[in-house]
């Protein structure tokens, strides 16, 4: 399994007090996608070893709250498993909030709905497509999903009663439905893309730090949600795609010559344009489910532009080797780029 790497001000955030829907719900996947776990874990820890013991307040009366608090829980979740306890130390809120953050995160979800109402449970609609694989998806409300290769979509059962949201890891084409009393939004990262009457393609693999939101039709805006504080990057008109760098935070909105190319992946065309041959590759894999190698690292920054329709394996091996400047050898479903 692969690891996850956890948006730290996120967690911040929540340890402070300050928290929107959209953050709990990423807490929310912190808990319970085991991917996450060492580095949450990992974080949690750094936090108790930073804190400065001598220059913290006496609060006597925690220890009792804590034994209340836990009681409380294990009464409310008896499949709680004990929690081990702390040796007495000097302790200040945030500490507390550290030490509490796993079983409170826990009940807290439980409780909490999506807007904010009483729930026992926060059940999740969860769609993958494997490598090679693309489906379309009818959601609640009408609006249309195609989902790209190798990528997972999903959102919470009060979808189009409390909310019209969805989380998109990987590739998906959106068509929606206007109307209703909530905004359609897709969270990818620490983005979100508000919907304002359009139809719009949005790329994010995991392990790449690029999001990439292109509009066929209509308007939206994206926002940003890092750190709890939303602030909006840029609305996109037909024809624009937005390339947000998540690493430095950076935008850049270019405007695209063939509209119609938008969301091409779904009747077979691929395009890129001016893109390194390890992008390339990187699709290629997720398309037709293959592994490609490099024998010279040094390849994968070739830069190239090219447009797939409906090509074989061995057709699109072919263009792109030829137009890279570099020939591949192939065993079975794994390629050498020589």
């Amino acid at each position: 399994m692969t690891s996850k790497e956890i948006d730290r001000k996120i967690v911040l955030s929540w340890l402070q007090g300050d928290y929107s829907i959209t953050q709990l719900r990423i807490l929310q996947e912190y808990l319970q996608d085991p991917a996450y776990r060492e580095s949450l874990e990992k974080f949690l820890r750094e936090q108790w070893g930073a804190l400065d013991e001598d220059a913290q307040p006496s609060l006597p009366d925690l220890e009792q709250q804590y034994d209340k608090f836990r009681s409380q829980l294990l009464l409310r979740e008896p499949e709680l498993t004990p929690v081990r306890r702390l040796p007495a130390r000097r302790w200040i809120p945030a500490a507390a909030a550290v030490v509490f953050f796993l079983v409170g995160m826990t009940w807290l979800l439980r409780r909490q709905g999506p807007a904010g109402k009483d729930n026992n449970t926060i059940s999740w609609v969860v769609l993958n497509t494997a490598p090679g694989e693309k489906r379309t998806i009818q959601l609640p409300d009408s609006s249309l999903v195609y989902l790209g290769v190798a990528s997972t979509l999903r959102y919470n059962a009060d979808y189009n009663s409390n909310n019209r949201s969805v989380f998109l890891e990987g590739e998906g084409y959106f068509v929606v439905r206007h109307g209703g009393r909530y905004p359609f939004t897709v969270n990818t990262g620490n983005l979100a893309t508000i919907d304002i009457g359009t139809e719009f393609n949005i790329r994010h693999y995991a392990g790449q730090g690029a999001v990439e939101v292109t509009v066929a039709k209509g308007r939206v805006e994206v926002h940003n949600q890092r750190g709890g504080n939303e602030s909006r990057i840029a609305a996109l008109g037909q024809g624009q795609q937005l390339q947000y760098d998540s690493a430095a935070a950076r935008a850049v909105t270019v405007s695209l010559p063939e509209t119609s190319l938008v969301g091409g992946w779904r009747k077979g065309i691929l395009v890129f344009r001016k893109q390194s041959l390890k992008e390339v590759t990187d699709e290629l894999q997720r398309y037709y489910n293959v592994s490609i190698r490099y024998a010279n690292p040094a390849h994968t920054t070739i830069l190239l532009t090219t447009l797939l329709d409906n090509r074989s394996l061995e057709e699109a091996l072919d263009i792109v080797t030829v137009t890279a400047g570099v020939r591949y050898v192939r065993q079975g479903n794994t390629i050498l780029l020589e």
